[in-house]
């Protein structure tokens, strides 16, 4: 061997090195910089989100229905009973299977209201981030709170939080005749968790000052289950779920996955309360607490519950009837106006852009999802929100394009459509962030650019 290919070698290297190197190889390309997406953008960072920029929320088809937390107002008698559920689906020939799920708690025990808020929110985050990767980057636990309009948590909010994060990542599911595969001809039953390790960063070695880079690992089952059947809208945003008290909550997500495929949803009393669960003494009870949960969605918001109603059946059992409001989740339709030509998974992109700055400028937007792809338009719509949070924005489109021109500056892109040798001036010129809302807090860059005008981004579209 040569003399220069020689490895001193003294002696084996620390696990944290190893750690350490590892991470910084696997870092994710679409990971919020710091003072974008996850970040908290200066003082006025404090600003819940409103408005628009909450969304339309989503939510996992299988989690809607099954019984992971407890809703009690007292602690459950043994939080470390598993929780079970069935239902039914199609197995071998197309015939109906039984299917059953049992959760089984961590070290901590079974979560409460807060760990459901809390998958609520990551669920959200993954959404947002184009469901994509094996994280889901979080940030800082305060821009957790944020999310919620939560201003001002105290210390024993942050342990508790953290504590969710750990009871999320105890559960362990048991599936029998989890799904029919076709390949194998043969039934899988399964063994699985929602979530790996979580990080949090910060500045020493102390708990204070957070760094913007936290995030959570999606175990590969729940990845893969994520990115074949995705995630269905609810049909309210973030700001009507964190309002809502905890079970009505509950059974405002379990009622939107239902309303996807009925207009009426019949149920025993029964098998809802354990499914949620309402965790009543009595079947009395249970009517009660369900018909108290169902009248505050009426209340609150009305365009996903119509009316609801407890009838007594022919078998003597109790049923419990809910009937789809006019603003219930329906099945998305398919793009328009250029967005229809886009590959799937571009098309989401154009109309997650739609969703966040309003209007129905998709022409551009598809120009922009074309040649940029969807990690730098995760990037740009995460610098959206975060600006949103920390001071109202007047024009969110002309902010999206002058984020978008930035880093397609930095990316050496010229974002100029087909048959304009203008460089798309006309086609942004509506969009255009200088002209409209110079807003210094979230400029991505400034001063005289290419095209001679003073407030115009220095890079030309």
């Amino acid at each position: 061997m040569k003399k220069d290919q020689c490895i001193k070698r003294e002696g084996p290297e620390p696990l944290a090195a190893v750690l350490a190197r590892l991470m910084a190889k696997v870092q994710p390309t679409t990971e919020p910089p710091a003072g974008s997406a996850s970040s908290e953008a200066g003082a006025g960072a404090d600003a819940p989100v409103t408005g628009r920029w909450g969304g339309p929320a989503c939510y996992d088809f299988d989690l809607a229905e099954f019984p992971l937390f407890s809703f009690g107002k007292r602690p459950p008698r043994d939080p470390f009973a598993p929780m079970t559920y069935s239902d039914r689906i199609r197995g071998k020939d197309g015939r109906p299977v039984t299917r059953s799920w049992t959760a089984y708690p961590g070290r901590l025990g079974v979560g409460g209201p807060t760990a459901h808020a809390l998958l609520f929110d990551l669920l959200q985050l993954y959404a947002e981030q184009g469901g994509r990767g094996s994280r889901i980057h979080f940030g800082t636990l305060r821009s957790l709170f944020l999310r919620r309009g939560e201003r001002n948590p105290s210390k024993k909010d942050y342990d508790r939080l953290r504590r969710d994060f750990a009871v999320l990542r105890g559960y362990d599911f048991s599936c029998k005749n989890a799904y029919w595969d076709p390949a194998r001809r043969a039934y899988a039953d399964m063994d699985w968790r929602l979530f790996g390790a979580v990080y949090y960063f910060k500045a020493g070695p102390g708990d204070a000052d957070e760094q913007p880079h936290g995030f959570i690992e999606l175990s590969p089952t729940f990845r893969a289950a994520l990115l074949s059947r995705g995630l269905f809208r609810l049909g309210f945003d973030a700001a009507v779920f964190h309002r809502l008290p905890p079970l009505a909550g509950r059974l405002a997500v379990y009622l939107a996955k239902v309303f996807t495929y009925q207009t009426v949803h019949r149920r025993r009393v029964a098998d809802l309360a354990r499914a949620l669960p309402t965790e009543a003494a009595s079947a009395a009870d249970a009517r009660k607490v369900l018909a108290r949960s169902a009248r505050r969605l009426e209340a609150d918001w009305a365009g996903l519950l119509a009316d609801f109603s407890c009838e007594a059946g022919a078998d003597g059992d109790w049923w419990a009837v809910f009937r789809r409001g006019t603003a219930a989740p329906r099945i998305p339709r398919r793009c328009g106006n250029g967005a229809a030509q886009v590959p799937g998974p571009l098309a989401a992109q154009v109309e997650r852009i739609v969703e966040a700055v309003g209007g129905d400028d998709r022409a551009w937007w598809t120009h922009c999802v074309r040649r940029l792809g969807p990690g730098p338009i995760d990037r740009a719509l995460g610098q959206l929100r975060e600006t949103a949070r920390s001071s109202p924005v007047r024009n969110p489109g002309g902010l999206l394009t002058k984020i978008l021109k930035d880093i397609a500056a930095e990316a050496g892109i010229l974002l100029r459509p087909d048959g304009d040798p203008a460089g798309g001036r006309l086609a942004a010129e509506r969009w255009d962030f200088g002209k409209r809302d110079a807003n210094p807090s979230c400029s991505t860059g400034s001063g005289r650019g290419r095209t001679g005008h003073p407030n115009r981004t220095t890079t030309r579209v």
